[in-house]
């Protein structure tokens, strides 16, 4: 019973992996773009610390030297804006929508592979007048996963490169 067990985990593991299944934000970035240069200069410390460690998480090497890379990556525009939905009776926001813009460029070889591709992101927010520290709490709670799915979001588009 027990061997029977281990040989179903066994065929259970071998056909999700002939099948072509990753866990999620496990991403292949192509070899041909390692070592990649972040343009820290370019973008937050959020985005910067997100992308460098999704980038290594991928396999993908890192390097600080640009002249070095085999690709650079750099931010053209990063932008958090927040817009009123609704307002309640008294005329006071209630409600916002929170956007995340940013754009980028990736070069390889001193020629644009990726020219300004651009990601936009809006989440909607609740405000309560009464909890004004736990709200922005969460604003930038959901600005910092924004931020991890625009992460991904490049990582696919680097993924489509192969």
């Amino acid at each position: 019973m027990h061997h029977l067990r281990i040989f179903s985990l066994v065929l259970m593991t071998c056909t999700l992996a002939a099948c072509g299944f990753h866990l999620r934000g496990a991403y292949d970035v192509p070899e041909h773009l390692s070592p990649v240069y972040l343009d820290k200069d370019s973008m937050s410390l959020l985005l910067y610390k997100e992308l460098r460690s999704t980038l290594r998480a991928s396999g993908a090497e890192l390097t600080n030297d640009k002249t070095t890379a085999a690709s650079v990556l750099e931010i053209s525009q990063e932008q958090q804006t927040r817009d009123v939905i609704s307002v309640d009776t008294l005329g006071r926001a209630r409600e916002y929508r929170l956007i995340y813009r940013l754009a980028f460029t990736l070069q390889a070889s001193g020629e644009a592979v990726i020219d300004s591709s651009n990601i936009q992101l809006t989440r909607n927010l609740l405000f309560n007048p009464e909890a004004v520290l736990g709200v922005t709490e969460e604003m930038e709670k959901i600005y910092r996963d924004m931020i991890r799915d625009s992460t991904g979001q490049i990582l696919l588009r680097l993924q489509a490169l192969q």
